[in-house]
């Protein structure tokens, strides 16, 4: 696997993630990768103990809505 991120943005403050029936938690950051083969695509990260941004493959992505 050769992918290379090009660039990091912060991601919005509502954008959750969660595995099925899981904890929603907050995605920290969104990350425009570059693949092998040239396309581009762009990549819900988090935070891993912690300590560790590590994407997070087969989560289900979300806005959380504000109920206030």
């Amino acid at each position: 696997m050769n992918e290379k991120i090009i660039q990091i943005i912060p991601a919005p403050s509502n954008l959750m993630y969660a595995y099925d029936g899981g904890t929603a938690q907050p995605v920290a950051c969104l990350a425009l990768v570059e693949l092998a083969d040239g396309d581009r695509e762009i990549r819900a990260m988090s935070l891993t103990n912690g300590e560790i941004f590590e994407e997070q493959p087969g989560a289900i992505l979300f806005f959380e809505s504000d109920a206030n």
